[in-house]
């Protein structure tokens, strides 16, 4: 999981510095862009239950990976776009490790007596939800735009959202399985149900660049 989460972070950051570098913004603001899409969410969610030091600054892995991702993306924007489809998977196996963790972080922090009921379970699904899609939000309202995960077509949210129920209800049966289940739920969403994932562009030929998130 840990390396799915370094991995992911690496992706929304150049998902995130790609939007930047479309607009030709300069380096700066397109690395903060990547930084803010990458550990944007899970800032919110320690923010919001109280949990310091900030993720990021207790593992300086996820920054320096943000801002790799950033600065790649700025020198070398067209290598990202050649490889949109599997940047694309990856940032969608980013997001259900930020669902799964999310929902960890959350249990554990504010829930470790009892992290059962409808409160835990309300709680601690948002914060999975927001660890995913937060980032992105942040970054559109910094660039002036409608957030893109409230667009029709978007399934951010609900893979985000599927991904973190899943592995709620089942992390108390086996937390094996929760994490399977519950990222085959998200890719499934991202990856199937989705105009643009893998499923269409390979198999139906169908998909085209989004560069919505």
């Amino acid at each position: 999981m840990y390396f799915l989460d370094l991995i992911g972070t690496f992706a929304f950051a150049v998902a995130g510095a790609f939007q930047a570098r479309e607009k030709n913004l300069n380096i700066f603001a397109v690395t903060l862009m990547g930084i803010v899409t990458a550990v944007g969410g899970g800032t919110f969610r320690d923010l919001v239950i109280g949990r310091t030091p900030l993720f990021y600054l207790e593992d300086q892995n996820y920054l320096l990976l943000s801002i790799l991702g950033g600065v790649a993306t700025y020198f070398i924007p067209h290598f990202f776009k050649r490889g949109f489809s599997f940047f694309r998977f990856l940032d969608s196996l980013g997001l259900a490790a930020f669902a799964i963790i999310g929902i960890s972080v959350t249990t554990s922090h504010l829930f470790q007596g009892n992290p059962h009921g409808i409160i835990a379970l309300i709680v601690s699904v948002i914060m999975g939800t927001i660890t995913g899609v937060g980032g992105g939000i942040i970054r559109n309202a910094l660039m002036g735009n409608l957030p893109s995960v409230f667009n029709q077509e978007s399934t951010y949210i609900p893979a985000s959202f599927l991904g973190s129920l899943v592995f709620y209800v089942l992390m108390f049966l086996d937390v094996n399985m929760a994490i399977f289940v519950s990222m085959v739920a998200t890719l499934s969403v991202r990856e199937i149900v989705a105009p643009h994932g893998i499923y269409k562009k390979v198999f139906k030929k169908e998909a085209r660049l989004d560069l919505s998130y």
